[in-house]
């Protein structure tokens, strides 16, 4: 199996050696599996392809005033697939020279210039990969952000309903998907919670979020204009008070036109 140099966002200092974010993660389970390619987690200037998660900021948000001159790796190509920004102010500054095959949604082709790009974030091709299981009835996942998930344990997991369940994004991947796919409603303020429930056609309700979520919304904003809706952000206080057949769930599950386009614009 060829292997190729990935970037993707970490919680710690290097990739792979703590429990990583579920969105970031991705692409250890879709490029064998899709691509039969092996991915090896390296770092920015090493990059050959970045794809799920907000990344195509992230190197001007470690290096806000931009690539020094002795950085700069003009020879190299970075291939962008299906990533996004995280801010609206965000640029797509990297030391080596940037190839754009397919970005999260029609926001972040706006602001490269280039509106006729695929769109689409590579998680909402997990269903090839991982099919939908059977549903349990009337399950419903609570998708924190990773970042506040024991905060939101804390403060919520002994009044839950019975059929509640926090998934943890820190938690294996196949494992984060499989709660989510067996689920028949989701609530959740991680981006990836939502698209993963659209993947496989889960109805959504995003709840709000808070200081330790980065970014201005843009990358919310950025892939409500793929999927051509968007959600009413609620309170979880509001949600946890409703029954499930009152709250304002949306599904908007992606065309299998979107998804071969999406696929065909991978580019190795």
């Amino acid at each position: 199996m060829r292997k190729i140099k990935v970037y993707a966002a970490s919680t710690g200092k290097t990739f792979g050696a703590q429990p990583e974010n579920y969105g970031d993660n991705l692409m250890a389970a879709l490029l064998p599996a899709l691509f039969n390619l092996q991915p090896e987690f390296v770092g920015q200037d090493r990059a050959e392809l970045i794809s799920t998660g907000s990344v195509i900021d992230s190197y001007h948000r470690r290096h806000p005033k931009g690539v020094k001159l002795i950085k700069r790796r003009p020879w190299r190509t970075l291939h962008v697939w299906g990533s996004g920004f995280m801010s609206s102010t965000g640029r797509p500054d990297w030391p080596q020279t940037l190839a754009f095959h397919a970005v999260r949604g029609p926001l972040s082709a706006e602001k490269l210039g280039q509106p006729g790009l695929a769109t689409g974030d590579p998680a909402l091709l997990l269903p090839r990969i991982w099919p939908k299981p059977a549903t349990t009835g009337r399950a419903v996942a609570i998708v924190p952000h990773f970042t506040a998930n024991r905060h939101f344990r804390a403060k919520y997991a002994s009044s839950l309903p019975r059929h509640w369940k926090i998934v943890d994004l820190l938690d294996d991947p196949q494992k984060i998907t499989r709660a989510i796919a067996e689920s028949d409603m989701v609530i959740s303020n991680s981006l990836h919670g939502l698209i993963v429930a659209d993947a496989y056609g889960i109805p959504s309700v995003r709840i709000e979020g808070d200081s330790r979520i980065k970014g201005d919304g843009f990358k919310y904003r950025d892939y409500e204009a793929f999927r051509g809706a968007s959600w009413d952000v609620l309170k979880f206080e509001a949600v946890l008070a409703r029954s499930v057949d009152l709250i304002p769930a949306d599904a908007r599950q992606p065309d299998a036109i979107r998804m071969t386009s999406l696929l065909g614009s991978f580019p190795f």
